[in-house]
């Protein structure tokens, strides 16, 4: 689990410009990184570098969990396109996610693609960064994908369930999972999970209960919290949608009362 009192953890994760660039209100890095903090999260996913560059205002908080991502999934040779191109490859040694302190790093592993030599790389890149984190004392994070051409449904629940049993057998410590879409479909893979389970956010929502449902689901499931990005930091009030989102994970409350936290 991740190092808070409980295990359980609201993670926002901003890791988004290391593929994307600079997106629709992501301008300025340090601006949002501040309008996040505001909400009091239990973390703050980042690539490594963005986490060595504001490790004086992470420092202020001393309890935060910081998590590194330390490979580079891009779908284009031409920035800030979406594209079919399938590249990933490892940017950030865990040697500098240890110097900066890390918590965790983070890989994706991404089931679907065209080429097989790219999911054979992806395999290797998590096995290799997950022993070496162990040596420094790390924990790795997998999130289990289906971002590939292949893929027609990212959310569907067979392929998820064998995309979260191959992350744990290729070295996860902590599995970042896609949720399904229901608590039914859902709850036997977190159930069925020998590591501890925090489900991501995915496209963002404008639909304010469908993200808490979503989150409700994921702790009655069983899962120890989320590591969400667009669901969170484009919403218009972040901070308010941190601490609804907390509300579930840490204070067990439904739907109905973590939305009252956003009016």
């Amino acid at each position: 689990m991740l190092p808070t009192s409980s295990g359980n953890a609201v993670i926002v994760a901003i890791d988004h410009g290391l593929s994307h660039g600079r997106l629709e209100g992501f301008e300025d890095p340090e601006a949002m990184l501040q309008t996040v903090l505001e909400g009091n999260p239990d973390g703050i996913l980042a690539g490594v570098p963005f986490l060595r560059r504001f490790e004086p205002t992470l420092s202020e908080r001393p309890d935060l969990v910081t998590i590194g991502t330390v490979d580079h999934p891009m779908d284009s040779t031409l920035p800030g396109e979406r594209e079919n191109a399938e590249i990933h490859h490892q940017a950030f040694s865990v040697e500098e996610a240890a110097r900066i302190g890390v918590d965790a790093i983070k890989t994706a592993l991404v089931f679907g693609r065209e080429d097989p030599d790219v999911l054979a790389e992806n395999l290797k890149l998590i096995s290799r960064v997950s022993e070496t984190a162990r040596e420094h004392g790390i924990t790795s994070v997998v999130e289990p994908t289906l971002w590939g051409q292949r893929v027609e449904d990212e959310l569907d629940a067979e392929y998820l369930a064998h995309a979260n049993r191959i992350g744990f057998e290729i070295g996860a410590d902590i599995l970042k999972s896609p949720y399904t879409g229901d608590l039914e479909s859902f709850a036997p893979i977190a159930e069925n999970a020998p590591v501890p389970m925090y489900i991501a956010g995915g496209p963002a929502r404008d639909d304010d209960a469908a993200v808490l449902e979503m989150v409700r689901g994921g702790m009655d499931a069983g899962v120890n919290g989320v590591m969400f990005g667009r669901t969170i930091w484009k919403h218009d009030d972040p901070a308010g949608m941190i601490d609804a989102i907390r509300a579930i994970v840490h204070e067990d409350a439904s739907v109905a009362q973590a939305e009252e936290r956003l009016r």
